[in-house]
């Protein structure tokens, strides 16, 4: 059975819905993750947040059998070779072992092979692959969700990978957003003592942007009227296409989640004089909207884009709601490669290309691949002098 035949209906947008309540109830995170792993056709599943600078887990959640997790996480974590490959894995696209032999080089099957936590945990326990999903690479943190099979699966397919890098993007949002919750988490129970405590400016607001509430870091970011800013209580950003992407992704939110996909997460304010970038919550769904209004649709956290500015390929990505495979095209588009030469790169038709360009033009309103090219430059110089 693959992942396709285990899902039916409502299936992933219930899981949807379900990443998105657990960010302000982080209780519902181990059932959240249970059905992930169930979807997956997974023994056992793994979501994370590790502190770079202390290599200190700032969140961590896992389910499967205990007798299972229990020996991974008391003996052999350190021993998993694969976290050198991290920085090299794409975020949203999901890896398998083979794909990340590749990253690492000819040995890392032989060395994985004779470690000592595939004789002793691995075999023993007939596991055999898994979707191993970068979420977070910043300098300060990483974050990853892992989901691990067994032999009695079917070997995994393009489609499971395609339905697991659909769902991804939800899940980084869940993850990036519950992490600006952390430090807070401890001392409020409800979503709106959260928001006020926070010290990232935050705007909820209707699904016409319309601001039904800001807290104080917000409330001091629109007196500045920089970057951001109120007109006739309607939200507005400054720079053009983030303005557009965000109510974008505040709309796709509110008509359907499922759909919102990688729109709306780090998307670079880039007017801004420090460097800033947005992600969008939807609310219209939660529970916790009830407490705000009636009317909300969805919440805007502004916080520090990090230690380097956005780099053009995740900029035009994030502003125009590029799923992974949109986004890999789109940086052979801006090296100057040919279809043809993008086509061979990838390992796909000419035709696959053909089609996937065709839907990049459509998204970022360009006409052909100069266009797109031109697109991306432009974006570069503020990104990188702001």
């Amino acid at each position: 059975m693959s992942i396709q035949a285990n899902t039916n209906g409502r299936a992933l947008p219930q899981i949807v819905e379900a990443i998105y309540d657990s960010i302000a109830d982080v209780g519902r995170w181990q059932s959240t993750l249970e059905s992930i792993c169930k979807l997956a056709l997974g023994r056992l599943a793994m979501l994370a947040v590790v502190d770079t600078s202390s290599n200190s887990a700032r969140f961590s959640i896992s389910c499967g059998d205990p007798a299972l997790l229990d020996p991974l996480q008391r003996d052999y974590a350190c021993e998993v070779p694969f976290s050198k490959a991290l920085p090299k894995m794409d975020i949203d696209m999901p890896f398998t072992v083979d794909s990340v032999y590749a990253l690492q080089g000819p040995d890392a099957r032989q060395k994985w092979i004779q470690s000592r936590i595939v004789r002793e945990w691995v075999e023993p326990n007939r596991l055999d692959d898994f979707f191993w999903v970068a979420l977070m690479k910043q300098p300060a943190r990483t974050g990853m969700l892992m989901v691990v099979t067994d032999k009695d699966r079917p070997q995994i397919s393009t489609r499971d990978l395609d339905l697991i890098s659909t769902l991804a993007p939800h899940v980084r949002r869940a993850v990036t957003i519950g992490d600006l919750f952390e430090a807070e988490r401890r001392k409020a129970d409800i979503f709106r003592s959260i928001i006020e405590s926070l010290h990232h400016p935050v705007l909820i607001v209707a699904d016409d942007m319309q601001i039904i509430f800001a807290n104080p870091a917000a409330e001091a970011l629109l007196a500045q009227n920089t970057s951001v800013s109120s007109v006739r209580g309607q939200l507005s950003f400054a720079y053009g296409n983030a303005n557009a992407a965000i109510g974008r992704a505040v709309l796709l939110g509110t008509r359907d989640e499922f759909a919102l996909g990688p729109s709306g997460i780090n998307i670079p304010l880039v007017r801004s004089m420090v460097p800033a970038v947005a992600h969008v919550m939807p609310l219209a769904r939660r529970d916790i909207s009830a407490r705000m209004s009636q009317r909300a649709a969805a919440a805007i956290f502004i916080a520090a884009a990090g230690a380097a500015p956005v780099p053009a390929l995740e900029a035009i990505a994030a502003l125009f709601g590029l799923t992974a495979a949109e986004k890999r095209v789109a940086g052979h588009v801006f090296a100057g490669r040919t279809r043809r030469e993008i086509a061979a790169a990838s390992g796909v038709s000419d035709g696959t290309i053909k089609s996937q360009l065709a839907t990049i033009f459509d998204k970022t309103a360009t006409g052909d691949q100069r266009e797109l090219q031109l697109l991306m430059r432009e974006l570069t110089p503020p990104l990188r002098s702001a």
